[in-house]
């Protein structure tokens, strides 16, 4: 999704809610400054979608004598602990939305930030004034502050500096930039992955760095009910209740689960079934339940009466859905029947030490065996993985790190798999199709292993690091994908088996650049060349390129083979000797503009 495409998203649900509040104060005494409505209405925006807040008229302190767009508010956290939250939001234009956020708003933010926590701010409405007062006194009681401007615009840390320079002041205060890059990821999170994203308006902890206490169940004598593994990795299996499970992702939420393989749904029939049977039926719920698994760093002896646990960092590898259910059964609950699944309910939990990296995976691949899990789930939680999936955010092509992850898209958005991703990338960008026909495609056929996913740590002809470095980059991927498919239909017209579109992307980046050197006289990006020639719908290019190389490779098969035949097989490509010997001969070819451009084009062709 292009970031003018969602920006259309975005603006079109502000213009919903300025017809929605068209009545308020504010909006009727600017009702000729489009920037003033559309930054108040961005407000409104925020408070609904992170805070989950219809009604927004006590936190928007705005009145008719301010002409800046602010909100003052408090809020306890989960442990009843008061935060201020202070947010001025910035709308901004269709046309600049792509471009980076302006500093010197972000610089005046922060002074505007600073004069409120020296009390400076006087010119206010009774409102503002109200809450400024409050605000002084949290801060004198020691009280935390943060602090957060949102903008239609892309932050890219031109201001990290100052923000750094502004919080070090105070451990109590925090500051925050929400970017339309930021408000991208968590829409699509929400929309169309089903999940929560993390809210900027909630103290986020990490399960993985803070220390946790487990209530562990002993049941009625507490002299044991449980099982301990010493060797070679310390393990325990404990039952759980309901309120221990509901009170860690309460804490924690979706943090819990970054090295899972899957996440929670927050929506899917699969985790009603679970709820039904923890409201329901609890007594029943051990004997119809995995439990969860879960690994962590640190692991203190645990005594034989222990009912309570420290432990630091946390992550469930297996469960979440689980996990989810009866923290929603729970939270759902009324107060008598949390008492019931308190008292009936069980939940089993596997709590191992962690074993380091290797190990971790392993037990999150053999714990998840039972389900359908491929090679390539065990890999959706790297930096990577991550990085190359926000990056498609940017385009129309959006990058699955995680099956099924997207539960719908937008019109216009294409999800294509990593795995495939994966696939086109080793034989375009790095040109290696024999290692995709060969190794991987043979692989998965013969034992059900994707090789592009599988370290060579662990088999020796692993691809994984190949594919996937520091080198790896989406525009590249995203360059293969459009030629992939431009290619295949194309090459399907000429009876090629589907396995060598491989073969003939390499080819083509062998001679589309000979031919774009040629064309230009000098060092084309030719990745950047074809992303802009196909977005503008310029195909036509790219498939007369694509028959000159099946004229070419039908020629170099007709001439070694010693064949006279129109129809020959283009099997040869197929084998490395061949594949190697056409590449090569390829490499040396000197391509005129005229040897592509003159080629024609039938009209089924096209």
């Amino acid at each position: 999704m292009i970031t003018k495409d969602f920006y259309n998203i975005i603006d079109g649900e502000l213009d919903e809610l300025l017809e929605k509040y068209a009545e308020d104060d504010y909006l009727k005494k600017h009702k000729g400054s489009i920037n003033n409505q559309k930054s108040y209405a961005l407000l409104i925006w925020f408070l609904e979608f992170y805070g989950k807040i219809a009604n927004y008229t006590p936190f928007i302190t705005e009145g008719k004598d301010d002409s800046s767009c602010d909100i003052v508010f408090d809020k306890n956290d989960k442990h009843n602990n008061k935060i201020f939250y202070i947010v001025q939001s910035k709308w901004n234009t269709a046309k600049n939305s792509g471009k980076e956020s302006d500093k010197d708003e972000i610089l005046k933010a922060l002074s505007d930030f600073q004069t409120i926590l020296r009390g400076g701010k006087k010119k206010v409405n009774k409102k503002l004034a109200s809450k400024l007062e409050e605000l002084d006194k949290h801060l004198k009681a020691n009280g935390t502050v943060k602090f957060i401007f949102l903008s239609l615009s892309q932050y890219k840390g031109n201001a990290d500096d100052n923000i750094q320079s502004f919080i070090d002041k105070d451990d109590k205060i925090k500051c925050e930039v929400i970017d339309i890059n930021r408000i991208r990821e968590d829409y699509i999170d929400r929309k169309y992955k089903k999940i929560d994203p993390i809210n900027p308006l909630e103290n986020y902890l990490n399960p993985e760095e803070s220390p946790i206490t487990l209530e562990i169940e002993r049941l009625e004598d507490k002299s044991g009910n449980y099982i301990k593994i010493e060797k070679p990795f310390e393990a325990y299996v404990f039952l759980l209740r309901p309120k221990m499970i509901f009170d860690l992702f309460d804490k924690y939420g979706f943090a819990l689960f970054f090295k899972n393989v899957r996440n929670p749904l927050l929506k899917s029939q699969f985790n009603a079934d679970i709820e039904q049977t923890a409201k329901e039926n609890p007594a029943y719920f051990w004997y119809y339940n995995n439990g969860i698994t879960a690994i962590t760093y640190l692991l203190p002896s645990i005594g034989k009466r222990a009912v309570k646990i420290k432990l630091t960092g946390l992550q469930i590898i297996n469960g979440a859905q689980t996990v989810y259910s009866i923290y929603s059964a729970y939270k759902n609950a009324s107060r008598t029947k949390r008492t019931q699944m308190n008292r009936e309910a069980l939940i089993t939990l596997r709590l191992l030490k962690s074993g380091g990296k290797d190990f971790d995976l392993n037990v999150t691949r053999y714990t998840n065996s039972q389900n359908p899990i491929q090679d390539r789930d065990f890999y959706a939680n790297e930096d990577i993985q991550v990085e190359l999936q926000k990056a498609s955010y940017l385009t129309k092509v959006w990058y699955e790190k995680r099956r099924d992850e997207f539960r719908e898209v937008p019109e216009g958005i294409v999800k294509v798999s990593n795995s495939l991703l994966a696939e086109i990338y080793l034989a375009y960008q790095l040109q290696d199709p024999v290692s995709v026909v060969i190794k991987i495609h043979t692989n998965e056929q013969n034992f059900k292993k994707n090789l592009s996913f599988i370290s060579r740590r662990e088999h020796q002809d692993g691809l994984y690091e190949k594919i996937f470095n520091k080198n790896t980059s989406y525009e590249d991927m995203l360059c293969s994908f459009y030629i992939f498919s431009i290619m295949r239909d194309f090459l399907l017209q000429y009876d090629t088996h589907t396995p060598m579109i491989y073969h003939f992307l390499a080819l083509f980046k062998i001679a589309f650049t000979k031919y774009l050197k040629t064309k230009f006289n000098n060092e084309v990006n030719i990745n950047k060349y074809v992303l802009k020639i196909v977005e503008k719908g310029e195909t036509e290019i790219i498939l007369k390129t694509t028959k000159f190389l099946i004229r070419f490779v039908a020629k170099h098969i007709n001439i070694a083979a010693d064949k006279k035949e129109t129809n020959i097989s283009m099997d040869p490509l197929l084998s490395i000797s061949g594949f190697e010997k056409i590449k090569d001969t390829l490499e040396e070819l000197p391509i005129t503009i005229k040897d592509i451009e003159d080629i024609t084009l039938e009209e089924g062709e096209i």
